[in-house]
């Protein structure tokens, strides 16, 4: 698996992108396996991050390929779709990401009236310059306008890892929210949903998988865990990985299963192996070329 992650980051970083780009519109966008509304949601796009289109219906659907590699069908209607001109206006225009730990909503006015959209962490607008009443004005990817807390926003360029305790403090505040397949915002979440959106929330572009994270990082003995190493759990017969969760400390994991939650390590499941990241070996949003454009080459 570690091969086959190496090679789609040499695609992503150092293979020319041409053709047809999209943003999400809406707060959270469901990708699926085949186009239809019927078929398995497999994760989630937010509002604003790039999807390269490889394809398009004739029902409606986009074919699609996020920052990370994953693939799958989002429903048109949920996307601004952009040429490469366009994609790279926007990557090099004033963008904000939402940094609240809770969803939060835009506004037609500064003073807090009439709701424009709901946002959720991760989610990526344009600063307009405007600012009023402590809230800036923003541009949606479909060139709706809204008025975000200045408490909710920062600057997409300001995004960084700090140190793990930012990470566990995103996954801790999602406590109670509950488990979704394929979810991957802070509307619902699947156990490698909320590893990925925790890392997400410091800049750090995790595979979007269980079974493709433990791929990532060095393998660290369960007795020498440290706070922020990824937990993995499956069939210890087959080795097979089928679940994952945050060390926390203290023989504790926050995971998703039912619900987000903290448990004990050795009741989280049959721990297969855990890993250590070496978060400045990973792939993040300062350094990925759909998100930047000065650094495509």
């Amino acid at each position: 698996m570690e091969k086959v992650w190496l090679s789609i980051l040499f695609f992503l970083f150092c293979c020319p992108v041409y053709g047809q780009w999209a943003l999400p519109h809406i707060s959270v966008a469901h990708v699926r396996t085949e186009p239809r509304h019927g078929a398995e949601m497999s994760t989630q796009a937010l509002m604003g991050n790039p999807l390269r289109v490889d394809s398009l219906t004739v029902n409606g659907w986009a074919a699609v390929t996020m920052p990370d590699g994953y693939t799958g069908y989002i429903i048109e209607n949920s996307l601004t779709l952009l040429d490469d001109r366009s994609l790279d206006d926007w990557r090099k225009s004033d963008r904000g990401i939402i940094a609240s730990l809770h969803e939060v909503c835009g506004y037609a006015d500064s003073l807090k009236c009439s709701p424009v959209t709901d946002f959720v962490a991760g989610d990526i607008v344009v600063f307009t310059g405007a600012v009023a009443h402590g809230c800036s004005k923003v541009l949606l990817p479909d060139s709706r306008e809204c008025w975000v807390d200045d408490g909710y926003i920062m600057s997409l360029d300001e995004l960084a890892f700090t140190g793990m305790d930012a990470v566990l403090e995103m996954a801790y505040a999602q406590m109670g929210v509950p488990y979704l397949w394929g979810g991957l915002s802070t509307k619902g979440m699947d156990c490698s949903g909320l590893t990925k959106l925790a890392f997400f929330s410091s800049g750090i572009i995790l595979p979007r998988d269980a079974s493709q994270q433990v791929s990532v990082g060095l393998p660290v003995r369960i007795a020498e865990l440290i706070p922020g190493d990824l937990v993995f759990y499956g069939n210890q017969s087959t080795g097979r990985v089928n679940h994952v969760a945050l060390y926390e400390g203290e023989g504790m994991v926050i995971e998703a299963a039912g619900r987000v939650r903290r448990n004990k390590v050795e009741a989280a499941g049959a721990v297969i192996t855990a890993r250590r990241l070496d978060v400045g070996s990973l792939p993040s949003v300062a350094s990925h070329p759909w998100y930047y454009s000065k650094n495509v080459e």
